[in-house]
């Protein structure tokens, strides 16, 4: 923040002029903005496709920048980080729905974690930029979104749009030739009847006038290796499909359950954000519905970022002021710990399961919360500064990275856009409660209580992740869906096998 007096030449000041509430309104802002972006993000999404809005959506961004790059005054400058949240809030939700649908079933966790991945190494620039603003103009920084997004608006165009989207769209040979070209050399015939099977009942009729479901698959299957399959993470039949028949058994399978649907559930239902809720979808999605809305909320509830990173006073409570390293240099190396554990989740993720790395993660930071305040209360801060540390990286390694992409990938194609616009709003929504709450709790005499309260809700998610939560590595979306429909009710897995029972 800088409150020493404009000294600029011309138009463009050199500094601008905050106050302690501008100044506040300038921050908070963007997460206003963000609420708006993602309550918009899916009806963009299914609006224009995913690949479009992204590219739309950098508008946004460099809209923002320039905004920001040229202000002049305190509320030019926040009205240009409203118009960068709007484009936060929209990649929130449309890059995660992109990046799980072209993602093999295998590699949805690996692939998933990079949004995370890109939201550390964008903060840790921030952070060092911030740290040699002596040393650089302040509005080359704010221009960098903008040159960022440049790059964006030329490249995606050439990638391809999401195969799910596109039959959802009934563009059917365009989705065929959009999975041929991301999985090429692999037999794609269960993953295309898996989107096929995701519609919702109107699409699904539509695109069974069209087109035969059969002959679609068996098209796509000729133009790539049919019957081939190297790679167990891409998936297979085998992998997809309980039935341990053919290829043609499987299509008749899938063809005569996709066109029968519509007749058992009485036409087309609506599939938006309260008929999910309320359960009137054509699954019940209750039980998942919780689970995203809960994890969502363990991200922004848990996260120590919001202290860390948002240039507030309690950092200075964290670090010794007499440590050789100063306060700001010790939040980029907090920053910097939690890259090699998102890193970790990336590789883990897929093999090691949702669950176990969720609980390992909510575990560390509960254990982590309890240090700081012990450190806090009563020393030393050497234990505070460590424990940081170590809340930063098991947040990473487990509830940073994966609410993200395990928003979309439980949930069918028809709920897709609605639940990632539920989950991200309400995201986005406790993002503007937190930044109005945490400043008065740092101006306060109980700022060392907030780590209590970070352990509490820590202890209180490890144990709905427990019993609540089901793991989704590996597994098609059908079968997530059909495993846990209904209200929401305990889910245990079990120590030998990979069945799953119930209890309510």
């Amino acid at each position: 923040m800088d409150e020493a007096a404009s000294n600029g030449m011309g138009e463009f000041p050199k500094r601008l002029l905050f106050s302690e509430n501008s100044w506040s309104v300038a921050i908070g802002v963007l997460s206003v903005g963000g609420l708006v972006g993602a309550l918009v993000s899916g009806m963009v999404a299914d609006r224009i496709g995913r690949r479009n809005a992204l590219v739309i959506n950098n508008g946004f961004f460099l809209a923002g920048s320039v905004w920001m790059s040229t202000a002049t005054t305190a509320v030019h400058f926040s009205l240009g980080r409203f118009v960068l949240g709007i484009g936060c809030g929209v990649a929130s939700g449309v890059a995660n729905i992109y990046v799980m649908e072209i993602s093999p079933i295998g590699w949805r966790g690996f692939y998933g974690c990079f949004f995370h991945l890109a939201i550390m190494l964008g903060i840790l620039g921030t952070q060092v930029a911030a740290a040699l603003a002596s040393h650089m103009q302040w509005r080359v920084v704010v221009a960098i979104p903008g040159i960022l997004s440049l790059v964006q608006i030329a490249g995606l165009p050439l990638r391809v749009e999401s195969p799910s989207y596109l039959i959802k769209a009934r563009h059917v040979n365009e989705a065929r030739h959009a999975l041929l070209k991301l999985r090429s050399g692999f037999d794609v015939t269960a993953e295309w009847q898996e989107c096929l099977a995701s519609l919702d009942s109107s699409a699904t009729v539509a695109l069974s006038a069209m087109r035969p479901a059969a002959s679609v698959v068996g098209s796509s299957s000729s133009g790539g290796v049919p019957g081939v399959f190297s790679h167990p993470r891409v998936g297979s039949l085998s992998q997809l499909n309980a039935s341990t028949g053919d290829a043609s058994d499987s299509e008749t399978m899938v063809k005569s359950s996709v066109v029968a649907k519509p007749a058992a559930t009485g036409g087309a239902r609506r599939s938006g954000m309260w008929q999910m809720i309320c359960g009137r979808t054509r699954d019940d999605l209750r039980h998942l519905v919780g689970c995203n809305l809960a994890v969502m909320c363990l991200q922004q509830l848990c996260s120590v970022y919001v202290v860390l990173f948002s240039d507030s006073a309690l950092a200075s409570v964290l670090f010794d002021p007499q440590c050789p390293l100063p306060t700001r240099w010790s939040c980029i190396v907090a920053c910097v710990v939690a890259i090699p554990a998102g890193i970790l989740c990336m590789f883990k993720v897929d093999t090691l399961g949702r669950r176990p790395l969720l609980l390992i993660s909510l575990g560390g930071m509960c254990t982590s919360s309890v240090l700081i305040s012990v450190g806090l209360f009563y020393g030393p801060s050497s234990l505070v500064m460590a424990a940081v540390f170590l809340c930063c990286f098991v947040f990473a390694l487990g509830v940073g990275a994966i609410p993200w992409f395990y928003v979309p990938e439980c949930v069918p194609a028809y709920a897709r856009s609605a639940m990632t616009t539920l989950g991200c709003s309400v995201y986005w929504c406790l993002s503007i409660v937190v930044g109005l709450i945490v400043p008065g709790i740092e101006r306060s005499s109980s700022s060392q209580w907030l780590f209590v309260v970070y352990g509490g809700v820590s202890l209180v998610g490890l144990l709905f992740v427990a019993l609540f939560v089901p793991e989704t590595a590996m597994k098609a979306t059908a079968d997530i869906v059909k495993e846990h429909s209904g209200s929401l009710h305990l889910v245990f897995k079990r120590q030998r096998g990979s069945s799953q029972f119930f209890i309510g």
